[in-house]
């Protein structure tokens, strides 16, 4: 059975201040960013496609 959800702590005084000051202030990723993060989302991508194939023996054989 799956455990409740904790409800969402509330921020106060700086925590507050300075989570919203860094919600209103999101630097865009460089083109060099983006291009390194995609690269390698596409190489996990890879390793999981040929997990796939991959053929485990079994526990008891």
């Amino acid at each position: 059975m799956a455990r409740p959800i904790k409800e969402t702590p509330i921020l106060y005084g700086e925590d507050a201040r300075r989570f919203e000051n860094e919600l209103n202030n999101v630097q865009p990723l460089s083109k060099e960013e983006k291009e390194r993060i995609r690269t390698h989302y596409e190489e996990v991508l890879l390793m999981m496609d040929r997990g796939k194939d991959l053929s485990f023996p079994k526990e008891n054989d």
